[in-house]
């Protein structure tokens, strides 16, 4: 049997892994030329217009860290990142060594947030510090609420789980898929939320 024809992706690929090694030299300028587009946007639009270069990113890490980030050594942190509420810089934020963070997550800087070394954070999750209702009627009733987030060394959080204001996760603790987390959790312990069951007609 004939092997089928490749297609113009695959010519693609094949074309971009050769040129690469050439291409390196190109890359680096054009990071410099990226950073300082990033100055001019910042001055623009201020730190929601760095925000927002990191929704487009393939590689978070640089731009967190050359905005007040501290981010360890060693860390994957793969974009579409969304960070609301940061004041002037992203300096609320502190990441340990060798941490995951997948894709789509979303992260509250109105306070604190600190993730240890080790720790895998699953796409599509959050990190909420701060509470508000806004200036409706129920600003009286539920007024606003803030706390800082603590993720210790080890830890692992599953896909599209929502940790909130005040929580800290002990170390080496597990947090299921799609789990509310709103108090402390232990070191160790192991969260998980409901699992599907059939629908029984009555």
């Amino acid at each position: 049997m004939a092997k089928p024809a490749p297609t113009s992706v695959s010519n693609l690929a094949t074309l971009r892994s050769n040129l690469a090694p050439a291409l390196r030299p190109l890359r680096a300028r054009l990071e410099i030329l990226g950073r300082w587009r990033r100055r001019l946007r910042y001055f623009r639009d201020g730190i929601e217009g760095i925000a927002m270069e990191l929704r487009c990113a393939i590689d978070c890490v640089p731009i967190l860290r050359e905005y007040g980030a501290s981010v360890g050594e060693g860390c994957t942190i793969t974009g579409p990142l969304h960070i609301m509420n940061a004041d002037r810089d992203f300096s609320r934020l502190h990441i340990g060594d060798r941490v995951y963070i997948g894709t789509d997550f979303l992260i509250d800087l109105a306070d604190t947030v600190s993730i240890g070394d080790d720790c895998s954070l699953g796409m599509r999750s959050s990190l909420i510090t701060s509470f508000d209702v806004g200036e409706g009627p129920l600003k009286a009733r539920r007024p606003r609420r803030q706390g800082p987030i603590r993720i210790e060394a080890g830890t692992y959080i599953g896909t599209a789980a929502t940790v909130l204001h005040g929580v800290t996760i002990g170390a080496e603790a597990t947090i299921g898929a799609h789990c509310l987390v709103n108090r402390d959790v232990p070191a160790g312990a192991t969260y998980v939320s409901p699992l599907a069951k059939p629908f029984e007609r009555a």
